[in-house]
């Protein structure tokens, strides 16, 4: 029961930072996430998810988006993330949630830092995530 509560809490966290992150209207400003590289490196390794992974971060900081914008951005570069790795064996789905962290860090919204972090740590731990069900929750516009 402590598992599925868990998992739960954490569902409902990103579910709740998706809907944060993306319910500022959009800025005039041209970023787009190259979610087709960062799932095809999440799908392969979690070595090569976090290559992609820091690339787009830095590219959506260097991009000079709004923190709503660049928030955004974070949830669809940990969403697109989390549900390629959903087919990682399992002894990768730590370095995961290390990869969640660092989104977790360039985040300007507590909410959404604080369910990936949350995130990170259920995958560190080896508890049981509904991976889909997170990763749709963090790319939901």
């Amino acid at each position: 029961m402590g598992h599925a509560m868990n998992i739960r809490k954490i569902a409902a966290a990103t579910i709740f930072v998706g809907t944060v992150a993306f319910a500022a209207p959009a800025a005039a400003q041209a970023f787009v996430v190259d979610t087709a590289a960062i799932a095809s490196a999440c799908s392969t390794s979690a070595a090569a998810c976090a290559v992609a992974v820091q690339a787009a971060i830095a590219a959506a900081q260097a991009a000079g988006l709004t923190p709503a914008a660049l928030n955004a951005a974070l949830g669809a570069i940990a969403g697109t993330a989390v549900s390629a790795s959903a087919s990682l064996p399992p002894a990768q789905l730590a370095a995961i949630g290390a990869i969640m962290t660092s989104i977790a860090a360039a985040s300007t919204n507590p909410a959404q830092q604080r369910a990936l972090t949350q995130l990170a740590s259920a995958l560190a731990s080896g508890s049981p995530v509904d991976l889909v069900a997170v990763a749709t929750s963090l790319s939901a516009t």
